[in-house]
């Protein structure tokens, strides 16, 4: 095909064959510069704060190259122009001008970090009677230090930081790791002092419908068996190629392109007072989670945390605490991360009632 053999190296002669003169542009039925040369299109489109080109076979749109996003229009335009001639880059992209100010920020973030391990180290030792509320401050501080350094050291290496920093940042994460492991132990010292928890009573309030409802949303999630992260990905990485070639081809927003709910294109007043009522609305909750949750399993895109939420929420105050349980613990099967402030609360809330171990 034309474009592999752009992609991999043809022969070409630069009068026969390569764009030669910004006349040439034309513009699209989208709006957009485009430019054919053969059986390979050139199209600059505005995104990420920017412009970016896309090089493409006519008849093959499987492969296109997507460029980083540029200054301006004509800074895109010739940077593509240079990409399919084989020339250098003429423009440094968006990305790149920041990648010194990203390096200078994390190195900063790393030093501060060392700070902020000092002040729980002092306050864990000054502190040896602290109950469990007070222990769950550090204890939940820690664990989202640890999990950022999961993968904030892979993007220290690939920001450019000093190696001495690097490792710094390692040795900081077995510090973190011993702090937890402490706070760890006093909350399990505590918890062992208490008197068991009295079995919470469950009176639901719900309807013979909304029970239903709800137990045919749990059996989804339970039945349904856990993707592997890898296939997640594979899955969304398709949508949204997908998604892009639908935005350029017909010139439609990301929400119309990727199929998502028709609820969230309305404008943000009309979007407020809709969700003022859909909030308490337990069926509509049920409905949207199940169907995000298919979405997820079609295309990868992980179902957003406030439906959930409102689901369990709305359960309790109907004092089904069962069912709150039950869904939870269904919930957290797929999604037990917590990745995200709104995800993380929800394993908070699955812990609490008791649908998976603290």
């Amino acid at each position: 095909m034309a474009f592999f053999k752009w992609l991999f190296g043809r022969e070409r002669s630069s009068s026969a064959q390569s764009p030669s003169s910004a006349n040439r542009w034309t513009v699209s039925e989208n709006g957009n510069p485009t430019l054919v040369e053969g059986s390979t299109r050139i199209t600059v489109f505005q995104q990420d704060r920017g412009w970016k080109y896309c090089i493409a076979d006519v008849g093959d749109r499987e492969d296109p190259h997507f460029s980083d996003a540029y200054a301006t229009e004509r800074e895109a335009q010739e940077e593509a122009l240079a990409h399919f001639r084989g020339e250098p880059s003429r423009h440094q992209s968006l990305s790149a001008s920041t990648t010194e100010d990203r390096r200078q920020r994390w190195e900063a973030h790393i030093q501060e970090r060392s700070l902020t391990i000092e002040e729980l180290q002092r306050f864990l030792a000054e502190n040896k009677d602290l109950g469990i509320t007070a222990l769950r401050k550090p204890e939940a501080k820690i664990a989202s230090h640890l999990k950022q350094l999961d993968w904030q050291i892979a993007e220290y290496r690939n920001a450019g930081v000093s190696a001495n920093l690097i490792s710094l940042a390692e040795r900081q994460k077995s510090a973190l790791a011993r702090l937890a492991e402490e706070v760890a132990a006093r909350i399990e010292i505590k918890q062992a002092k208490r008197p068991p928890k009295r079995t919470p009573v469950s009176d639901s309030q719900l309807s013979t419908e909304l029970s239903r409802k709800v137990d045919d949303l749990i059996r989804l999630f339970a039945e349904t068996p856990v993707v592997d992260p890898s296939e997640v990905e594979r899955r969304y990485s398709r949508a949204m190629r997908d998604a892009t070639a639908k935005m350029l081809d017909g010139g439609t927003t990301y929400g119309q392109a990727s199929g998502a709910p028709e609820f969230l294109s309305q404008d943000e007043e009309s979007f407020r007072a809709f969700m003022k009522e859909a909030d308490q609305d337990l069926a509509w909750q049920c409905s949207t989670v199940s169907d995000a949750f298919k979405r997820y399993l079609e295309i990868g895109e992980t179902p957003a945390p406030h439906y959930p939420m409102r689901v369990a929420v709305l359960l309790s105050k109907a004092k089904d605490l069962e069912r709150e349980k039950q869904f939870l613990a269904a919930w957290c099967m797929h999604f037990p991360s917590g990745n995200g402030v709104k995800y993380a609360a929800l394993v908070e809330r699955a812990k609490k009632v008791g649908a998976i171990p603290a």
